[in-house]
């Protein structure tokens, strides 16, 4: 068996594929944010916290920085391409969930919108953020979990109904067990 050497800056895309998630935020001023993860994962249950790499630059970050709060959307196979969307790069204050046509629901505890076409969300508030390399790892604590009620199996993420958006690098995705390109 022969195995080729990728270059170690490459080490993530051997970690594939990754969970997609959207992570809404608010500025400020009021200004409503939302971008699409792939680096991220949970890191405890009790108390519960999931984290987020984010590149510092990023609007996401900054909002971060100035309300402590946001929300991780989690989207399907349905809303790739506008999950695609919500990645581009918009100039501060342009809403990337009106841009991808998606629609804003209020939260529960925090200001930043839940996505209403994703299948469930998690309001979070920052408890502590760490610079890691070229990213800001940000650790959030889970407040509130909202989860549509046909998403669910046996306590469970029902996989093969919601087909989750699964991250492999750049365009590619992978859905249930099919590899997916952005249009």
């Amino acid at each position: 068996m022969k195995f080729k050497k990728l270059d170690v800056e490459s080490f993530y895309r051997v970690l594939a594929p990754r969970p997609t998630i959207i992570v809404t935020t608010v500025s400020k001023k009021g200004e409503v944010n939302a971008a699409p993860f792939s680096f991220t994962m949970p890191v405890s249950v009790n108390p519960p916290l999931i984290a987020v790499a984010s590149v510092p630059r990023h609007h996401t970050y900054q909002n971060l920085e100035e309300t402590n709060e946001f929300v991780v959307n989690i989207p399907t196979a349905d809303i790739l391409n506008e999950l695609w969307v919500t990645g581009e790069k918009f100039p501060q204050g342009v809403s990337e969930i009106e841009k991808a046509e998606l629609t804003e629901m209020d939260s529960l505890e925090v200001t930043p919108p839940w996505i209403k076409e994703c299948v469930a969300h998690m309001e979070c508030k920052v408890e502590f953020t760490r610079e890691c390399g070229d990213h800001q790892l940000i650790v959030g604590r889970v407040l509130k979990v909202g989860v549509r009620e046909d998403a669910i199996k046996e306590g469970l993420l029902d996989v093969e109904s919601v087909n989750p958006i699964l991250h492999l690098g750049g365009k590619d995705f992978v859905v249930g067990d099919h590899r997916r390109k952005v249009d």
